[in-house]
């Protein structure tokens, strides 16, 4: 129940990153599917945008013209509304900042220029007049009011703007400013300084969880590699204690991560945010710090975003296995298929987890895209030669890929378990959904891509057989040898050391071959998965001790020579 629930968060907090920053029908106008540019309005006949000051940033008023509806085509006459809203910032930026007009002899004029009603600005050290912006008809439509009151209200906010920024460049506010700017300095200091004290601690107490979380893993290693020298309930207890503290130990340490996670982001935030408030105490930086806001913001937003949705969708799969393993230990059962069905659950989690990153980090980046400007056809465009390239270029990957969720899916081997595939032999390691590595019994450690997994032979599912044939002596008593095999096989059953591991009763199939070198006697003994090879040493011993005992000799080659032996010539001394 909660993995779906995880899941479906997962997806609508990608969806909604997604569909956030990539700009689709925001920006289509329309029957004939033509794009306007952002923080255009389209009414009808006429289209409206802000202008705002390059000084501070701030909406100064909003201006309107005609309705252009190809902008790919250069018409005479005929200017997009947001160039001419670049234009009017460009004066304003002219007269404020490059020209730096006085404010006490600042004079912003309403004036009349070719029929059209202008704005111009001029002083005692710039008599020739600047033409700031000029009110249209479209403009009047758009407020509904008369040309000259709109002029008059342009003229008011304009010239507010530049005799403001005259009174910024004294030396007053200048130090005023100046003040403020080391001000948000020393707290990006002493706030850098504090993060990074704390997020020094956390990363200390990480160190000392991730020791005892090797530590348990290490006590989970010598727990599957000796399974025969404790009782199997209390070795079970154990390795169900150590298991859950380990799954423990995984969730603190998850926890301690999102923490730093948290005030590596709380650092950026104070970087970013003091960057952007010093910028702003210089005068004229508007620009800068609409650049700052603008793109680079995005690109922040949808980095904290994907790596909050990677941490959410890991945290809930750690609550979720967390208490799966506490219903598992508290059912109890079998300990080996217990064992089994945990590791195959882990593994399966951990395939899991991370093509959840996969997922995640593909829709980041696509967001990613959408924020730097791609069109939405050319993120499909990519995207469809991405699948191209995938389809030729990592064929095997996709196979490897494919073939792990099948072993998964049908549990064909888990990990712990001693498999023969490809002429290769040994116990499973790691396994996940490209490649399944195995060690050797000589210690080799094997890595098979699972593409090239085919025929796989499990030695340690559900049970495991131990197979023993042995050749006696011909002149022995067949009943005895037969009788002298099944009681070891029976002692061996009753021993509390060895008996936990021999799941059915040993069966001695009887005499399956006489030959020259004696009759053979064979005898199976199912045992708990893997425990065959440590029981069948056990049983070796000690039958070869009671054949002893019992008289009986194993059986030797026999050779019978027919005829007569060659004659020696008797030795003649010359």
């Amino acid at each position: 129940m909660l993995l779906p629930l995880a899941l479906g968060l997962l997806l609508a907090l990608v969806a909604l990153v997604a569909l956030a920053q990539i700009n689709l029908g925001e920006n289509l106008t329309g029957g004939n599917g033509r794009t306007i540019p952002d923080g255009v309005n389209r009414f009808g006949e006429i289209e409206v945008t802000e202008v705002t000051s390059p000084i501070d940033g701030e909406v100064l008023f909003k201006i309107a013209s005609p309705t252009v509806l190809d902008r790919s085509q250069v018409v005479e006459g005929q200017h997009p509304v947001e160039q001419r809203a670049r234009e009017i910032q460009a004066r304003v930026e002219l007269a404020a900042v490059e020209r730096q007009m006085d404010g006490d002899s600042l004079r912003v004029e309403k004036a009349t220029l070719n029929n059209v009603m202008v704005i111009t600005a001029r002083d005692d050290k710039h008599s020739r007049p600047l033409v700031l912006a000029s009110v249209t008809n479209a403009d009047a439509n758009y407020y509904g009011l008369p040309v000259e009151e709109v002029a008059e209200t342009w003229r008011l906010g304009l010239e507010k703007e530049i005799r403001d920024f005259s009174y910024r460049l004294r030396p007053e506010n200048l130090a005023r400013s100046l003040w403020r700017f080391l001000s948000i300095l020393l707290v990006m200091a002493v706030g850098t300084a504090l993060i990074l004290l704390i997020k020094n601690r956390i990363r200390r107490r990480q160190q000392v969880l991730q020791t005892r979380l090797d530590t348990c893993l290490e006590s989970l290693r010598q727990n599957d590699a000796t399974p025969a020298e404790e009782g199997s309930e209390g070795r079970n207890d154990n390795l169900n204690e150590t298991t859950l503290k380990t799954v423990r130990l995984r969730r603190r340490l998850g926890l301690w991560g999102l923490w730093q996670w948290l005030f590596f982001w709380m650092l950026l935030v104070l970087l970013y945010g003091g960057t952007y408030l010093l910028i702003g105490q210089l005068p004229g930086q508007a620009t800068l710090t609409r650049s700052l806001v603008d793109v680079p913001l995005k690109l922040l937003t949808v980095w904290f975003c994907a790596t909050l949705a990677i941490r959410f969708s890991i945290r809930l799969l750690d609550r979720f296995e967390a208490r799966w393993l506490d219903r598992q230990a508290s059912r109890g059962g079998d300990g080996s298929q217990s064992k089994r069905l945990r590791l195959r659950f882990s593994t399966i989690l951990d395939a899991g987890r991370g093509l959840l990153v996969v997922v995640i980090s593909v829709a980041g980046l696509l967001s990613v895209l959408g924020v730097l400007g791609v069109p939405s056809s050319s993120i499909l465009a990519i995207s469809g030669l991405l699948g191209l390239a995938i389809s030729f270029g990592a064929q095997n990957l996709v196979r490897d890929l494919v073939n792990g969720f099948l072993i998964l899916a049908e549990d064909q081997f888990a990990i712990g378990d001693v498999i023969n595939v490809g002429g290769y032999s040994g116990a499973v390691e790691r396994l996940n959904l490209r490649v399944t590595q195995l060690r050797s019994a000589d210690g080799e450690f094997i890595t098979l891509p699972n593409s090239t997994i085919s025929q796989v032979k499990n030695l340690t599912r559900n049970w495991s057989r131990v197979n023993v044939s042995v050749d006696v002596d011909v002149d022995s008593d067949p009943d005895l040898a037969l009788a002298v095999t099944r009681r070891t096989g029976e002692q061996l059953q009753q021993d509390p050391d060895w008996g936990g591991l021999i799941v059915a009763p040993p069966a001695v199939l009887g005499i399956d071959a006489i030959g020259h070198g004696g009759m053979r006697v064979t005898i199976w003994i199912d045992t708990a998965p893997g425990q065959h090879w440590a029981v069948s040493r056990e049983f070796r011993l000690r039958l070869l001790r009671d054949l002893h005992q019992a008289g009986i000799r194993l059986g030797s080659p026999r050779q019978t020579y027919l005829g007569q032996p060659p004659q020696l010539e008797a030795f003649q001394d010359p």
